[in-house]
């Protein structure tokens, strides 16, 4: 699993992290850290003890639904959620 900064994501992180507050910019990081295999929202949370991660990431579409689905401890499936390297769109299939 890489854990590079690409140019891309530098710059996507640069561009959040001023505008979109010290919780944004963890679940940013956080994602950008986890590269493929990535996040589901839970993970997210438990990883920065905030009670929310910050859905204004995917509406600006600095992560995206990878396709993928993991169970969380409730026994629930849930949204893995990648940078856009990382997703459907960039040629990976989902599994």
């Amino acid at each position: 699993m890489s854990r590079r900064r690409t140019r891309t994501s530098g710059a996507a992180f640069a561009a959040i992290d001023p505008v979109a507050g010290r919780l944004r910019a963890m679940a940013y990081r956080l994602i950008h850290e986890a590269g493929a295999r990535g996040m589901t929202a839970l993970e997210i949370v438990d990883a920065s003890d905030a009670d929310r991660w910050g859905s204004e990431l995917v509406s600006a579409r600095a992560v995206v639904d990878s396709g993928r689905t993991r169970l969380n401890p409730s026994g629930r499936q849930a949204i893995v959620w990648v940078l856009p390297e990382h997703g459907p769109q960039a040629g990976e299939t989902p599994s």
